[in-house]
């Protein structure tokens, strides 16, 4: 029995009898709409950047504030602290 061979898709063309694929033609009016295409993306992207940065400016502010909060209570601990301790000192230096 002989082998059978699978046949192709799309049947196959001998190599001289294959044209050429025609040029492709772009007209102005490709060229306008692809001109607006690119300009609309850029906007889009310009205002996405924009955002990112606003949100970025608005998320330091906060930590900023939040690290002066913690940086300020700090203070008042240790300044409440030092407070006490002069007052033992007097305390101490009234009893002597």
């Amino acid at each position: 029995m002989p082998a059978q061979q699978p046949a192709s898709s799309g049947g196959s063309l001998a190599p001289d009898t294959v044209e050429p694929p025609e040029p492709a033609v772009i007209t102005q009016a490709m060229l306008e709409e692809e001109e607006q295409l690119e300009a609309a993306g850029l906007e889009r992207e310009r205002k996405m950047i924009e955002k990112a940065r606003m949100s970025w400016d608005r998320e330091s502010v906060d930590i900023r504030y939040r690290r002066l909060q913690h940086l300020l209570e700090k203070s008042n601990i240790y300044s409440k602290f030092l407070l006490t301790k002069m007052e033992q000192q007097q305390l101490e230096n009234i009893k002597i």
